[in-house]
């Protein structure tokens, strides 16, 4: 097999990535946008050792899965990897994949079937545009897959409505001079259909720009500039200063008001993170007489949406930002049985030594350290309830909480990142 060649193929499955798998003489290649059971001629882009990377050149047999994608870049953003296919399907895959990484684990648990959206469009409460500015035009939107070649977007169809409108206004006012010193423009909404903006750069020459915004946008409360002048992929900078209205915004969940500083860790979907939450709740069994720890605390939306169902609740996180947040939200819902600490979660478990009957772990993608599991343990809880955004790492750290006497009993996916190939699980661990 060689690049450039064009076979005829026959798609056996599809993976959690969006990729068509064919086999041509025993070789796996994978294919961008091929469903399951059709036929079509594609073209050899990459060969490696192990496999192939094709493209569609002609479907010749279409799936009766298959459906016009909303966005009209849906093929070419890196973003969203299954728009053509019927949202029931995407759900089956995403679920038969969580199943078979469990399965070829040798973990024996029950596996629920993913929980989706009525409606799986314009559900995003937070988006970041990368900027780039060629030959004098600006260029604003998503990168392609695997790149940092931006697609230039007018719209998203995940995005909010609010983070739509607004950013359709930045991208037709943006200048070259204003643009030549930015990176990204980080965009949120909240449920009440309010708006903070923060543009991240090296320079700050868009106060022009912050004065149209603030004259035609009633809905935007927050402007904020975090100065980002280093070279690689992090984001955002540490320093930053308020351009318009306020440093933090309000979101909601189940009831309770969440301040968020720009830089926290918020769930992405409003209406899927109460699902995520509630099935946590259902699965942890809470009673009055519960302590529980709450690591990776975040801002504190677990532990204050948890707090009335138990004894007393202890957040932690590192992110000091996220702590402060996350003490004031306590205060602003009046709970009086909570407290937050900022330290490292594995330090803090290590040294912690009071009674606990529950742990709740909402960790970044990488997981937790296997030092960080046995400290957990080491408490004793009676439960834990382990909720992630990888399926790869929950699995490696469910094997490890097995070795401790911990057992999966149940996990129950939630789509979280509908159209795209991200998913949040929340599992139960009980000895």
């Amino acid at each position: 097999m060689r690049k450039n060649e064009i076979y005829e193929v026959l798609c056996l499955n599809v993976t959690n990535q969006g990729y068509g798998v064919v086999r041509i003489d025993g070789q796996v290649v994978f294919v961008p946008g091929l469903l399951k059971e059709e036929k079509a001629r594609i073209k050899i882009v990459k060969v490696l050792k192990k496999y192939a990377f094709g493209k569609i050149e002609e479907l010749q047999i279409v799936s009766k899965d298959r459906v016009e994608p909303k966005c009209p870049k849906a093929s070419q953003c890196g973003g969203c990897c299954f728009q053509h296919l019927a949202y029931t399907k995407q759900l089956d895959i995403k679920t038969e994949y969580v199943r078979q990484l469990f399965i070829r684990n040798h973990l024996d648990c029950t596996i629920k079937d993913t929980l989706g959206m009525q409606d799986p469009f314009y559900y995003r409460n937070k988006a970041q545009f990368p900027i780039q500015v060629i030959n004098d035009t600006v260029y604003m939107g998503f990168y392609r897959p695997h790149s940092n070649s931006i697609v230039d977007c007018d719209s998203c169809v995940i995005q909010s409505k609010e983070i739509n409108e607004v950013y359709q206004f930045i991208k037709a006012n943006m200048n070259v001079k204003s643009a030549k010193t930015l990176r990204h423009v980080l965009i949120r909404s909240n449920v009440q259909g309010q708006v903070q903006i923060v543009f991240i750069g090296k320079e700050n020459h868009v106060d022009a720009l912050v004065k149209k915004i603030t004259e035609s946008f009633k809905n935007v409360v927050s402007i904020l500039f975090n100065k980002n002048d280093r070279e690689d992929n992090v984001i955002l900078g540490d320093s930053y200063r308020v351009l318009y209205g306020l440093e933090s915004m309000h979101q909601t969940c189940m009831s309770q008001k969440i301040q968020l500083h720009f830089k926290s860790f918020f769930q992405v979907n409003s209406k899927q993170m109460e699902v995520l939450y509630l099935q946590a709740i259902h699965l942890a069994n809470l009673s009055k007489e519960d302590r529980v720890i709450d690591l990776y605390s975040g801002v504190g939306t677990i532990g204050c949406v948890i707090a009335p169902y138990v004894k007393k609740v202890t957040g932690v996180e590192i992110v000091p930002e996220a702590v402060e947040n996350a003490k004031k939200n306590a205060q602003l819902n009046q709970l009086s049985n909570i407290d937050f600490v900022c330290e490292d979660a594995s330090i803090f478990v290590q040294k912690y030594k009071e009674e606990t009957d529950v742990v709740f772990v909402d960790p970044p993608r990488k997981g937790l350290s296997e030092a960080g599991i046995c400290h957990i343990t080491g408490l004793h809880p009676k439960r834990v309830v382990y909720i992630s955004c990888n399926p790869n790492t929950l699995v490696r750290d469910v094997k490890l909480f097995e070795e401790t006497g911990y057992h999966c009993k149940v996990v129950q996916p939630v789509d979280m990142f509908c159209h795209t190939n991200g998913l949040e699980c929340v599992c139960l661990l009980e000895k």
